[in-house]
C-alpha cells in the first residue's frame, strides 16, 4: 500500500509527458514542398522555345540544359548550339547535362567536355552551378562507373556533380559506393519497363525501393511527354496520372526525395510534350479541368470553319464527334475529321495543347448551328 501514491505520481507524469509529444507532433511544422528542376532537352533551340524560357513560372527552379552529346555506336561527341544569350537572361541556376548513350565503360570520354562548356557558359553570364552526366550504366558495371565518376570529379573544381540514376540500380549491391560520390541523384521513373512509359503506382514502388538502397537524399524526374514506338504504339504521360503521383508523395512522403525534375520544358512547337501551362497547373497541384470550345466561324463566301478552341490551362483530347443542325449543305472535316449524317467524327481524336486552336472541318448550309459534343 505504501508503493501507491509513488505509482500515481509516475503514471501521472507518464501521462503529462505522452500527452506533450503529442502536443508537439501536432504543432510540428511540415515538411517543405519539394523543389522543381526542369530540363531543357532540345538540340535545336527555336524562337518558340525561348518564348518558354520568358515564361517560366516562379516554381520552377534549376534549368538542367542538354550542351552535349556522345551518340551513335561510335559515341561521336556532338555540341548542342545552345542559346546562351537566352540562357542567361532567365537569371536561373543551370547544370550543364552531358548525354551519354550506351551501357559500356566510358573510358573514352571525359566530364571535362561538359565542364568546358559550363565554364564558357558562366563566363557569358548564366549561372551555371554544375553538370550531370545522363548515362544509363549496366547494372553490372556501377563498380566500374562509380571510380569513373569519382576520377573525374575530381577536374571539376567549384561544380557541383549530379547524375541520374536507374532505379533498377536499387538492388546492385555496391550501390553506396556510387551515390556518395554526386552533389546529387536524380532517379528516373519513366520509361523503365517497356510498354509503360509511366505509371503512379510503378514511379511509387521506385522511389521506395530507392530510398530503401541508399541514405542519400535524391530528387526524381518525372515524364511531360510523348512517344511513339517502332510499331506504332503511343505512349503518353498523362498529366492526371503524374498529378496521381505528386497526391501520393504529398500524402506520404518517401525519405529522402527532396525535389521533382520534369523531362522536359515544352513549347509551341514542340508537339510531344506538355504545354507550358499544363506543366505549372501540375506542378502547382492545380485543378486538371478541361476547357474546350467548338465553334463555327464565318469565313465569307457562305462557308463556316467548324473550329475547336482549347481555352483552359490544360491539354486535352478534342471530342471524338462534333454534331451541327440545319440544312446542311455541304459538311467536311480535316486533321482526322470525317463527315458522318450530320456530324464530324475522328477515330483518334486530337490532342490540343492549352491555348491551341484548330479547324477541324467545314459547313456550307443555312441555319447551321453546332450541337453540344
Amino acid at each position: 500500500m505504501s508503493t501507491a501514491p509513488w505509482t500515481w505520481t509516475r503514471l501521472h507524469t507518464a501521462i503529462v509527458s505522452l500527452g506533450l509529444c503529442l502536443v508537439l507532433a501536432c504543432t510540428r511544422p511540415p515538411a517543405p514542398p519539394p523543389e522543381h528542376d526542369v530540363y531543357v532537352w532540345q538540340r535545336d533551340w527555336s524562337v518558340e522555345l525561348e518564348q518558354s524560357l520568358t515564361e517560366l513560372p516562379a516554381e520552377l527552379g534549376t534549368l538542367r540544359v542538354l550542351a552535349r552529346e556522345r551518340s551513335g555506336p561510335t559515341r561521336t561527341p556532338v555540341t548542342v548550339a545552345v542559346d546562351v544569350e537566352a540562357l542567361a537572361k532567365t537569371r536561373r541556376d543551370v547544370v550543364a547535362v552531358m548525354r551519354v548513350e550506351g551501357t559500356t565503360p566510358l573510358d573514352d570520354v571525359s566530364l571535362q567536355e561538359v565542364a568546358s562548356i559550363a565554364r564558357d557558359w558562366r563566363a557569358r553570364g548564366v549561372r551555371v552551378r554544375g553538370v550531370e552526366v545522363d548515362h544509363d550504366c549496366a547494372t553490372a558495371s556501377l563498380p566500374a562507373y562509380a571510380a569513373w565518376l569519382a576520377r573525374e570529379r575530381q577536374g571539376l573544381g567549384d561544380l557541383s556533380l549530379s547524375i541520374t540514376a536507374l532505379p533498377t540500380w536499387a538492388t546492385a549491391p555496391k550501390l553506396e559506393a556510387l551515390t556518395a560520390i554526386p552533389d546529387d541523384i536524380i532517379v528516373q521513373v519513366h520509361a523503365i519497363r517497356a510498354p509503360t512509359l509511366f505509371t503512379p503506382e510503378q514511379a511509387r514502388g521506385f522511389i521506395e525501393a530507392w530510398a530503401q538502397a541508399t541514405p542519400h537524399p535524391f530528387r526524381v524526374a518525372l515524364p511531360t511527354y510523348r512517344v511513339r514506338l517502332r510499331e506504332g504504339a503511343l505512349l503518353d504521360s498523362e498529366p492526371r496520372e503524374v498529378a496521381r503521383f505528386l497526391d501520393l508523395l504529398h500524402g506520404r512522403p518517401v525519405r529522402g526525395v527532396k525535389g521533382l525534375v520534369w523531362f522536359r520544358l515544352g513549347h509551341r512547337g514542340d508537339v510531344d510534350s506538355w504545354s507550358l501551362p499544363t506543366l505549372t497547373t501540375v506542378l502547382k497541384r492545380e485543378p486538371l479541368t478541361p476547357k474546350l470550345e467548338p465553334r463555327l466561324v464565318d469565313v465569307g463566301g457562305g462557308t463556316l470553319d467548324i473550329v475547336i478552341e482549347n481555352t483552359g490551362r490544360v491539354d486535352s483530347e478534342a471530342p471524338a464527334r462534333l454534331t451541327l443542325s440545319g440544312r446542311l449543305e455541304v459538311l467536311d472535316g480535316v486533321g482526322g475529321y470525317a463527315p458522318r449524317g450530320t456530324s464530324l467524327v475522328a477515330r483518334t481524336p486530337p490532342r490540343l495543347r492549352a491555348g491551341e486552336r484548330r479547324v477541324v472541318g467545314f459547313v456550307r448550309g443555312t441555319e447551321v448551328t453546332l450541337v453540344a459534343p
